[in-house]
């Protein structure tokens, strides 16, 4: 019988080309992770990263079994507020597969898109089910 949760160590490490348009980022993103409406994770915010920001920030998640993907959201924060830079939703079986051993580390990475499909970088991590 399984658990009803997976318990996730998700590093998030850093992204990569970030863009507005044809403008590189200067500086202060961030990351979000979530599942549906449930909210796991934020990474602070890099000040100096620009369009290759680092963050390196770990998080212990508990996931339901029954969520399909996980929600990652590259925001940039500025004085009037937040601003989406691209997001991915990561289907969970990329990572709990049966070919994986346990607590085998997992390094993805995945095309950032804005909400019309338009690609915005890259974001970076790492995810190790733990047993």
């Amino acid at each position: 019988m399984h658990p009803q949760f997976l318990f996730l160590e998700m590093t998030i490490i850093s992204a990569e080309e970030l863009n507005l348009g044809s403008f590189p980022l200067k500086k202060n993103t961030f990351v979000t992770v979530h599942s549906g409406l449930q909210h796991h994770a934020t990474t602070n915010i890099d000040k100096q990263g620009s369009s290759y920001p680092s963050w390196n920030e770990k998080f212990d998640i508990q996931l339901p079994r029954t969520v399909q993907y996980i929600g990652i959201e590259v925001k940039r924060q500025t004085l009037l507020g937040n601003v989406m830079i691209g997001m991915v939703n990561l289907p969970v079986t990329d990572f709990t597969k049966d070919y994986a051993a346990a607590n085998h580390i997992h390094f993805l990475s995945y095309v950032l898109r804005d909400r019309y499909g338009v690609r915005k970088g890259i974001i970076n991590l790492s995810i190790r089910v733990k047993e």
